[in-house]
C-alpha cells in the first residue's frame, strides 16, 4: 500500500491557525502520514530534504493578505526544493469584515515553484471579532473544516 505523505505548515499569532491545523490533522491521519509544523519552528530545508506528496499551508489573514511570515517561508522553500511538491492546499483564519485576497497564497506557491497543482477550493475560517485575536469562531464555521477535508481527500485521490 502506498502511503501519501502530507506536511501541513502554518503560522499563527493567536493560536487559531494551530487549532484548525490540529482539527484537519485529526481528520486526515486515518489515511495519510501527516506531519504538522509551525513555520517558526522549522527551516525550509526540513521540507526540501524530505518533500511530501502534499503540502497544506495555513495562514492568518492580516490587512487582507496572508501573513508575511508564512509567505516569506514559502519563498525560501521554493529556492530549496529540487522539484515542486505534487499537490498543495490552503486554509486561512481571519476577522476581516471585507473581502480578503485568499488567492494570494496560491499565487505565492505557484510563482515560487513550490507546488505543481493547487486545490482551487480553500478553507476560509472566520473568527469573531471580540477584541481578542483568539476569539471563538463565528457561528457556522466548524462544518467548513469537514467540507475542506473532503475536498482535500478528493484532490489527493488516494
Amino acid at each position: 500500500m502506498i502511503i501519501t505523505k502530507v506536511w501541513m505548515i502554518y503560522h499563527t499569532k493567536s493560536g487559531n491557525c494551530r487549532k484548525i491545523c490540529e482539527d484537519i490533522t485529526e481528520k486526515l491521519k486515518d489515511k495519510y502520514e501527516i506531519r504538522t509544523d509551525e513555520v517558526k519552528r522549522i527551516k525550509p530545508e526540513d521540507i526540501s530534504n524530505h518533500p511530501p506528496d502534499v503540502l497544506i499551508v495555513g495562514s492568518r489573514i492580516t490587512f487582507g493578505k496572508p501573513d508575511k511570515t508564512i509567505t516569506g517561508f514559502i519563498k525560501k522553500l521554493g529556492k530549496k526544493l529540487e522539484a515542486p511538491i505534487p499537490k498543495a492546499a490552503t486554509f486561512y483564519t481571519h476577522m476581516s469584515p471585507w473581502q480578503s485576497d485568499f488567492a494570494k497564497m496560491k499565487s505565492t506557491l505557484k510563482e515560487n515553484n513550490v507546488a505543481k497543482e493547487i486545490l482551487l477550493d480553500f478553507l476560509e475560517f472566520k473568527i469573531q471579532d471580540t477584541g481578542k485575536m483568539s476569539g471563538p469562531p463565528e457561528l457556522g464555521q466548524e462544518p467548513k473544516i469537514d467540507d475542506f477535508v473532503g475536498k482535500v481527500r478528493e484532490f489527493i485521490g488516494i
